[in-house]
């Protein structure tokens, strides 16, 4: 280890990262330094790109000049993912919020025609490292979602009636990323790509259920997306009442996806798509 010596380092590798074999992309990784910060060490954490560096040394220099060096640094890794450096400062929320348009702008400024994307760079209060390390991590499972869900609906309102949408999918999605993991149909690290690679694989899949469930899947997904993001009309009640109905169907399907999987004591193996009239 490069920098201060007074810099602690902590790996912290997510569950995800556990059991994977052979050539699958590596988990979630989080890597923590606190102490003295040294440049070089968040470097090397993050095995940072020249741009990347850039992104770094602007950070730490304007942290710097304000008189609010980070107290911690926290590195975070994901396959498929840009990189992310979160610094974590001692001052209120909104000097914090000030200090990330500072860095920001002193990125920005930093690459003279296109800013080429890469590592995220946040300046976070420390009192929000402090309390998430020391409140009790919240199980968010499919039954869960599935009440806050209705609970949304219930409240009525056309922004609790799109956010109840958002909660159905993200029920049915956790609903059959754990059914997967229960049967070890799915590598962990292609449960950690969410539902792009979840769909890819069921696709694929040798049972009507499992290819249904796909379906059934990218149905709640696009009615999450427009829910988010598709302002141009009004979300009625009526619409989020139809996809939480869809929402339970689609556990109905997950529990009918698990028993043909279990039938014979095993799950049947993906195959490559094929026609409906194709001997096999």
């Amino acid at each position: 280890m490069t920098g201060n010596a007074m810099t602690q380092v902590e790996w912290k590798r997510m569950a995800l990262d556990r059991g994977r074999r052979g050539d699958h992309p590596p988990g979630p990784t989080r890597m923590e330094l606190s102490g003295t910060l040294q440049m070089q060490d968040i470097v090397q954490a993050l095995g940072a790109e020249p741009d990347e560096q850039r992104c770094v040394e602007a950070g730490l220099e304007v942290l710097a000049m304000a008189g609010h060096p980070p107290a911690r640094a926290v590195v975070s890794m994901d396959h498929g993912r840009p990189p992310a450096l979160e610094f974590y400062v001692d001052a209120a929320v909104p000097t914090c919020c000030e200090l990330d348009c500072t860095v920001q702008h002193a990125i920005a400024s930093r690459f003279t025609s296109v800013l080429p994307p890469g590592l995220a760079v946040t300046v976070l209060p420390l009192a929000a490292y402090a309390q998430e390390a020391t409140d009790e991590v919240n199980a968010f499972d499919a039954d869960t979602l599935r009440t806050c869900a209705r609970e949304l609906l219930g409240r009525g309102g056309e922004m609790n009636q799109r956010l109840a949408v958002v909660c159905a999918y993200l029920s049915a999605l956790h609903g059959a990323q754990a059914v997967a993991e229960q049967l070890g149909y799915l590598e962990q690290s292609l449960l950690a790509q969410g539902q792009e690679a979840l769909s890819w694989r069921l696709r694929r899949h040798r049972s009507v259920e499992g290819r249904e469930l796909a379906q059934a899947l990218e149905g709640l997904s696009r009615a999450a997306a427009g829910a988010l993001y598709e302002f141009g009309a009004s979300y009625s009640a009526a619409r989020a009442s139809y996809q939480l109905e869809q929402m339970q169907r689609v556990h109905d399907r997950i529990a009918r996806f698990r028993d043909t999987c279990r039938h014979g004591g095993r799950c049947p193996e993906p195959r490559h798509a094929v026609c409906a009239d194709t001997a096999y």
